[in-house]
């Protein structure tokens, strides 16, 4: 690839030091908690869009389907928009929440009247491109400031070893600019389990730089290079979103392409032509020389298979302007030793992130200080604090955690708390 989206280094273990941290019960706020079911199947909306109306303080729903989220008191009266791909906008009453942990909200599967559009099937490519074009029309010409929460886990097989939590100020570039956008770590937290049989440590870096760069309005050519000439682009038809209708546009690599690209899908706004979501994968199946784009270092005699490399990226539409919403990564690797039994055993690793912007603001815009701004070469995970405070976050929101890492943060932050004693 022309860019390296994320990049990993696998070394061996290091010592770990504790640390910890103290904050105050949040006060003139509310935390708001629910669930997102489709009502067909009374199944679980992963990424629902959960958006205090008249505000910029959203969420998005886990992959349980739950979602938290803290308001203003002044918003008390106001409702929650929820949104989700495919279904019809359902709007909350605010103050029916409050003290009401045990909400579910059944979003209505939406049809789209097809004389709204002629286009439902064929070559997509002039769309893309057109939208490709469109970008510095669609999306912000001036710089804003926002508030991400961000989250990254590395599985041992199915045992987390790592798991980080972090509240970033963004500085968010304008589209119509080169300037990179920014982060800084305002809060975060960690929690590891190093096994003394561990015989490496998988570090991720660069995950809070690689999941802003995943903005593909911002950087097109990480995926598509300059024109989109590289894929083959199809209609698939149309869907729902905020009430309106969405081209659905699968993309494959054309053949005869040696170099490792992309496949997936895109959701464009049929009127605007505004990417408003994309869930794509990099084409590493089968590919020996894919580990090369995100091992940075190993040792020699360890062989590393990436398995799958999963990417999301959501926008979300206010005034008739798209803003970088979400986005998800999901690598996973096979790790052998060929000195070890001839190589027949393997590990297998997952590296997980996700970043959700729950504020957005248009005051005291400023660029950070060098010496703040999250690098593309950080661990993460070396710079945060263990969990130990049940108040730690104050009044942010963050993303409700889905029950595999509830049960994991308990697990691993108790024992961090014997280990403290």
């Amino acid at each position: 690839m022309k860019n390296i989206i994320i990049t990993f280094i696998l070394l061996c273990i290091f010592s770990l030091q504790q640390a910890f941290s103290s904050n105050v019960e949040p006060e003139n706020s509310h935390l708001l908690r629910g669930r997102v079911l489709a009502a067909d199947t009374n199944q679980p909306l992963a990424n629902a869009s959960i958006t205090v109306q008249q505000a910029n303080v959203s969420t998005i729903t886990n992959q349980e389907g739950y979602f938290s989220i803290r308001v203003a008191e002044s918003s008390r009266n106001s409702h929650l928009l929820i949104r989700h791909l495919g279904y019809e906008n359902q709007t909350v009453s605010i103050a029916t929440l409050i003290d009401n942990p045990n909400n579910n909200i059944r979003l209505i599967p939406t049809s789209i009247e097809l004389s709204e559009v002629h286009i439902l099937s064929g070559d997509g490519t002039e769309l893309v491109r057109e939208a490709l074009r469109r970008i510095p029309r669609n999306y912000p010409n001036e710089p804003n400031m926002m508030v991400a929460f961000y989250r990254e886990s590395i599985q041992k097989d199915s045992r987390f070893v790592s798991l980080v939590e972090t509240v970033l100020d963004v500085h968010k570039a304008a589209y119509n600019s080169f300037s990179a956008d920014q982060a800084r770590i305002y809060i975060g937290r960690k929690a590891t389990d190093i096994s003394p049989r561990d015989t490496v440590l998988m570090r991720f870096q660069g995950g809070i730089s690689g999941a802003l760069m995943l903005d593909i309005a911002k950087h097109p050519e990480i995926v598509f290079g300059t024109d989109g000439s590289e894929y083959n682009f199809e209609i698939n038809g149309l869907i729902s979103f905020n009430n309106k209708p969405h081209y659905i546009i699968s993309f494959q690599q054309r053949p005869g392409i040696n170099e490792i690209l992309f496949r997936g899908t895109i959701y464009l706004d049929t009127e605007s032509l505004a990417f408003a979501r994309m869930e794509f994968y990099m084409n590493v199946e089968g590919r020996k020389d894919a580990s090369n784009l995100f091992i940075r270092r190993k040792p020699s005699r360890m062989e590393v298979e990436v398995e799958r490399a999963r990417y999301t990226v959501d926008f979300i539409e206010d005034n008739g302007r798209w803003f970088f919403n979400s986005s998800s990564v999901d690598v996973g690797f096979r790790v052998r030793w060929r000195n070890r039994l001839f190589g027949l055993f393997a590990t297998n690793y997952t590296i997980s992130s996700e970043i959700a912007i729950t504020d957005r603001y248009n005051e005291d815009v400023v660029r950070f200080p060098r010496n703040e701004r999250i690098r593309s070469t950080d661990v993460i995970a070396e710079r945060v604090e263990y969990f130990q405070d049940p108040y730690f976050w104050g009044d942010y929101t963050v993303i409700e955690p889905d029950q595999q890492i509830t049960d994991a943060i308990r697990r691993l932050s108790g024992r961090l708390q014997r280990r403290s004693r």
